[in-house]
């Protein structure tokens, strides 16, 4: 949240409910479409590029085609708690991911859809 708006919001929301939505993967009540359509914005829009690469191509091919189940495991996974470089060294086998990331089936697909895209090196 941009500073110039804090205090807008202080006004409209108590200091629990601000930083409870703030650190909050999943949106309560958010529609599936809606859902989708902020899922893909926020894989385009991850702060390094590289993961708005990765990310960004892996939904825009197949968030139309995840259940709500996976969605929300996808959410928890671009949003949670890993750091954005960790995310990155997980998908580019840089680092191993921890036994929750890689055990989802979600991050496997995604892992999968990076692999398969992944241009050798000459």
């Amino acid at each position: 949240m941009t500073a110039r708006f804090v205090p807008i919001a202080r006004r409209c929301f108590s200091v629990s409910q601000l930083t409870r939505s703030l650190t909050r993967a999943e949106v309560p009540g958010e529609q599936l479409d809606a859902k989708r359509a902020r899922l893909l914005y926020q894989s385009k829009k991850r702060g390094i590029l590289e993961n708005d690469i990765l990310l960004g191509n892996f939904a825009e091919e197949n968030l139309q085609q995840m259940s709500e189940v996976e969605l929300k495991a996808y959410d928890k996974l671009i949003n949670g708690e890993h750091m954005e470089w960790d995310l990155f060294y997980y998908l580019s086998n840089k680092k191993t991911p921890p036994e929750d990331v890689e055990s989802c089936s979600v991050y496997q697909k995604v892992k999968k859809f990076v692999d398969e895209k992944r241009v050798p090196r000459k």
